[in-house]
């Protein structure tokens, strides 16, 4: 299994997240569902807790993966989002306070409050090259997992 995030990384930079040429993000689309982690690809069938790498608990479940020109995203509703495990991401307070900003950016920019500076998004906008919706939290599969780690553990 490949991880796609650095080509997520250059086709930002490349492309600016402008939406991709259409047979191009077929292709790109492709090959992030092709490289999910195996466990996204088993069928949901119960509640799916997600802990960041360090154990963590983010969210008691989630509702989607959103496959978009820019990634596979993990869509997570307010209801299942764990808000004591959630800062802003340090520098990134702007988004939410200055309404010049806050106003026009697309999402806030949330950290995990452990050690591992899991990023998640809350979207504030739609955008062009995914599927995202307003007032859903996203985070990308590679930075949690489905096991509570404890000192080294899966528990």
């Amino acid at each position: 299994m490949m991880d796609t995030r650095k080509m997520q990384k250059e086709l930002a930079q490349a492309y600016k997240y402008k939406p991709l040429p259409y047979l191009f993000s077929i292709e790109q689309r492709k090959i992030y569902e092709d490289n999910l982690p195996e466990w996204l690809k088993v069928e949901k069938k119960k509640r799916t807790p997600l802990f960041s790498k360090s154990g963590l608990l983010i969210s008691t479940d989630y509702e989607r993966i959103v496959i978009g020109d820019y990634g596979a995203f993990i869509e997570i509703s307010t209801k299942q989002i764990v808000n004591s495990s959630l800062k802003v991401k340090e520098g990134q307070e702007y988004r939410i306070t200055d309404r010049h900003f806050s106003e026009r950016v697309k999402y806030h920019w949330y950290t995990t409050k452990d050690n591992t500076d899991t990023k998640l998004y809350y979207q504030q906008k739609t955008v062009e090259y995914a599927d995202y919706k307003v007032g859903y939290w996203y985070v990308s599969p590679y930075e949690v997992t489905i096991e509570r780690v404890t000192k080294g553990r899966s528990v």
